[in-house]
């Protein structure tokens, strides 16, 4: 047969989307109006739409704590995904995927059921579900929302500048103490005064360096823990304590902020959103319904910010931006604290 004959053949194939370049899976297609996604196809139109590499979501396997081996996990649930049809189409579709499946091919099966299910479609109305993605690195992001119908068509977005985390939080309502006594959580602001514990264990009165609200799904649960003397709390799983141990692995018995743990338990989240502080200051800590917990936001390596020496310069200072209110926060620490992590 003739190359240019050949050539021919094998562009009409192209066209035709029997072949591939490069030998790889067909793409997702694009929404074509009349045309009608099931819902995974649908999410993997979003993760085009948007840049699959820019979805930010929680791995459940590893928040907010680890649940042992990944692949053993796969293995163990790769009967549970080939029995949900539509998804386990849509992933063998888009990979590429042919039978039989090695367990590297589970594990990736495994993980694309985890991001697909991180991606909640709620219906709105007939033909039509709302959609919420969180796009950007671990830090500073959007949050983007909308409507996307089953032909695949995007409608009614909206994007809002987000701070991107997994929601190791407080549930809403959670009072912080304060000098002017205690505060809803989704009330504070930055720059507010809290207390907070010093190096040496004394309260110290210092502003907020930073806040959070972080999106929740609506399967998201919170640790409901009841104390010996009667306080009680609702915290996402992965919030640490002061001493480094996280609220989802507490037990009965436990210790706590100089009391037992009576009752431990997981409830839904029952709202959008949780939240977080960082006082300034070189614990981190601050009280959550009388009950002393760190910061989610807080971190040793990052060195400290500020204590009761800085208090006044940062509250004159705190119109100048955060760069500045971090670095004044910094300086006045360690002029008090030049032992601690991140003073020189």
């Amino acid at each position: 047969m003739r190359p240019g004959l050949i050539l021919l053949l094998v562009s009409a194939l192209l066209l035709a989307g029997c072949l591939v370049p490069g030998g790889g899976p067909p793409p997702t297609p694009t929404p074509t109006p009349g045309a009608s996604y099931t819902l995974p196809r649908l999410k993997y139109l979003l993760l085009d739409h948007y840049g699959e590499n820019q979805f930010f979501y929680c791995d459940p396997d590893y928040y907010p704590v680890g649940h042992g081996d990944e692949l053993e996990r796969a293995i163990a649930a790769f009967p549970v995904i080939e029995n949900e049809t539509d998804v386990y189409a849509a992933i063998t579709a888009r990979k590429g995927l042919l039978p039989p499946y090695t367990n590297d091919t589970k594990l990736l099966l495994y993980r694309e059921y985890k991001k697909l299910n991180a991606i909640p479609l709620s219906p709105v109305s007939a033909g039509s579900y709302s959609f919420n993605l969180r796009l950007g690195s671990a830090g500073q992001g959007r949050l983007v929302s909308g409507v996307i119908r089953t032909d695949g068509v995007i409608l009614s977005e909206r994007s809002e500048t987000a701070f991107l985390t997994c929601p190791i939080c407080l549930a809403g309502g959670t009072l912080i103490d304060t000098p002017s006594g205690p505060v809803p959580v989704e009330n504070i602001r930055t720059g507010m005064p809290v207390w907070t514990p010093g190096p040496h264990g004394r309260r110290e009165e210092v502003p907020v360096l930073r806040t959070i609200k972080t999106p929740v799904p609506p399967t998201h649960l919170l640790v409901h823990l009841r104390l010996s003397d009667g306080r009680e709390l609702d915290a996402s799983p992965g919030h640490p304590t002061m001493d480094g141990r996280f609220v989802g692995t507490l037990s009965v018995g436990d210790g706590l902020d100089g009391a037992r743990i009576t009752g431990t338990g997981r409830i839904p989240s029952g709202g959008q959103f949780t939240y977080d502080i960082l006082p300034v200051g070189v614990t981190g800590g601050y009280w959550a319904n009388g009950i002393l917990l760190r910061s989610t936001l807080f971190s040793f390596s990052s060195g400290p910010s500020i204590s009761q020496d800085g208090w006044q310069v940062v509250q004159t200072s705190a119109a100048d931006g955060p760069g500045l209110f971090r670095l004044l926060h910094l300086i006045a620490s360690c002029s008090r604290y030049a032992a601690v992590p991140g003073c020189s």
